[in-house]
């Protein structure tokens, strides 16, 4: 069965679990929640608490209350605030910690301004700031954002760019913005205190588009990935792999992943391994004349580069000699129907062994965006993509493949935005995750590496029955055994999410709309 994933979202994330949990808690008067409302906090990779942001009940006509409250692990609240603000005004963008400080970035939509505000760990306010000073792509990037918010939802932009705030321990917050109508990036560091550090900016005078998105914050790097084309309506679109100093602001790394005219590589995670300080890019390769999704890959690769940029190790893994031999026989045929693997995390374990988390999907033509194009539709997507099965790969110190895990899936959609047909499979990747259209959800592990977590969505359908979704979850680690656990979604919640949560549970929220209820607990994982 097939299932268009954000039409059945609500549905897909009415979360409820028969197993046992730790705790729960319940707040009423809640008008409405988002997911990014919750924010996991972290301590040497281990979640350690929360920080709730949500609307309540109106102070009075003219006023609006805002709740944030902090809880720690097992959902005791720690501290809270209520912050008031004018009436229908703000949307908020962004809830974020970066380890020191809490951070809030609205969106003023009646002023048009931007409105960034930080709290320590005892909610004391640190400091605030008003943007004034938007471009015009800002603007209609906000106006999506908060459209998207208003009916529900959580918008980014572009690879999940959008208007954000980043966070980097030990360091601040990024802010970032468009260039005039989106010819160039620009990101700002703040301290705590939202005293600007530095500026990172595109070239005014540059003839490329570019665009930056980070994913990634080190002990001394911001990482992210570099998009750029030659014009505003130009399909082709290259990236790069980007490193700034997360102190000065310096970009130290910007460079395609293929250091060879003899390589055809397709990127999808780029990381810094804090062992070896060795930036890692993982991906899949091609023969030089074949094309993504109409050429099959030959398997994926792994590319080391040092600070100075300089290659210091590239193994390929093919699929036909070294991955077939490890795969089981039930997830061979997806490799055969053209699936390609985007991969979302890879985390090193404390015995050294490197684990590669996969997604398949695949692109294919969109009969309806096929018919609107040809009745002379504008903006209408020719193609759709396939969101399909979760692959753990594992290598051992001696960067041999192990062990390859696969967890079949229902496959689902993923509705594309016009253009994105002609992006490269790295890149489509990116556009997948950014809409939120992949079924992963997180990855979480404990402090000392020995124990891994990967969390998706699925749906089960039994013959004559109605499709059931549930919570998937894939542990790994040091003893080298691997166990799924499956959660049944059997909830009538107006909206429910899934959060990290300290280790051997996940967090489960379910918000009901009619009640103004959030309802909160910790599920214990059969682990």
């Amino acid at each position: 069965m097939q299932i268009v994933k954000r039409a059945a979202l609500a549905a897909v994330l009415a979360l409820a679990a028969p197993a046992a949990f730790a705790q729960t808690t319940t707040l009423n008067g809640i008008s409405n929640m988002h997911r990014s409302a919750l924010s996991p906090i972290y301590a040497n990779g281990e979640v350690k608490g929360y920080l709730m942001f949500g609307r309540g009940d109106k102070a009075d006509r003219k006023t609006d209350n805002y709740l944030l409250d902090f809880y720690d692990q097992n959902l005791a609240k720690v501290s809270n605030v209520t912050i008031q603000k004018p009436s229908g005004r703000y949307t908020l963008l962004r809830n974020t910690f970066n380890g020191s400080a809490f951070a809030l970035y609205f969106f003023n939509g009646k002023e048009g301004t931007l409105e960034m505000e930080t709290y320590d760990t005892g909610l004391k306010k640190l400091g605030s700031k008003v943007i004034e000073d938007l471009s015009r792509a800002d603007k209609m990037m906000l106006q999506q954002q908060q459209q998207s918010a208003e009916g529900g939802g959580e918008a980014a932009g572009m690879m999940g760019s959008g208007m954000t705030m980043f966070p980097v321990p030990g360091q601040g917050f990024i802010r970032n913005s468009y260039m005039g109508m989106g010819k160039g990036y620009a990101l700002v560091m703040y301290d705590d205190k939202l005293q600007p550090k530095w500026r990172c900016a595109s070239d005014e005078n540059s003839k490329q588009y570019e665009m930056a998105s980070l994913t990634e914050a080190t002990d001394k790097y911001v990482l992210g990935v570099m998009m750029r084309r030659d014009g505003m309506m130009s399909r082709q679109v290259t990236s790069s792999m980007l490193a700034i100093d997360a102190a000065t602001g310096k970009r130290v790394f910007d460079m395609p992943v293929e250091t060879s005219k003899n390589e055809q590589l397709s990127l999808s995670s780029f990381t810094f391994d804090a062992a070896t300080r060795e930036f890692v890019a993982v991906g899949e390769y091609y023969k030089l004349d074949d094309k993504p999704f109409v050429n099959k890959s030959q398997g994926f690769f792994i590319k080391r580069f040092n600070e100075k940029g300089k290659v210091t190790s590239m193994k390929n893994y093919g699929w036909q000699r070294e991955v077939m031999a490890l795969m089981p026989a039930e997830a061979k045929p997806s490799l055969e129907d053209n699936y390609v693997n985007y991969n979302h995390s890879i985390v090193k374990g404390a015995n050294g062994h490197l684990y590669i988390v996969a997604e398949q999907f695949k692109i294919v033509g969109d009969g309806l965006g096929i018919a609107l194009t040809a009745l002379g539709g504008r903006g209408a997507s020719v193609s759709k993509g396939k969101i399909a099965n979760m692959f753990v790969f594992e290598l051992d110190p001696t960067a041999t493949l192990s062990s390859v895990k696969f967890y079949p899936k229902t496959v689902t959609n993923a509705l594309l935005p016009a253009g994105s047909g002609f992006l490269g499979a790295g890149l489509l990747g990116q556009v997948i995750k950014s809409q939120g259209d992949f079924d992963y959800q997180f990855l979480q592990r404990n402090e000392a590496r020995t124990q891994f977590n990967v969390v998706f969505l699925n749906f089960d359908k039994e013959k004559g029955e109605a499709a059931k979704g549930y919570v998937g979850n894939i542990a790994f680690g040091d003893n080298g055994k691997y166990a799924l656990d499956k959660i049944d979604l059997t909830s009538g919640a107006t909206y429910s999410f899934v959060y990290p949560a300290k280790p051997g549970y996940v967090l489960i929220t379910d918000y009901y709309k009619k009640k103004s209820e959030l309802g909160m607990k910790l599920v214990k994982l059969n682990i």
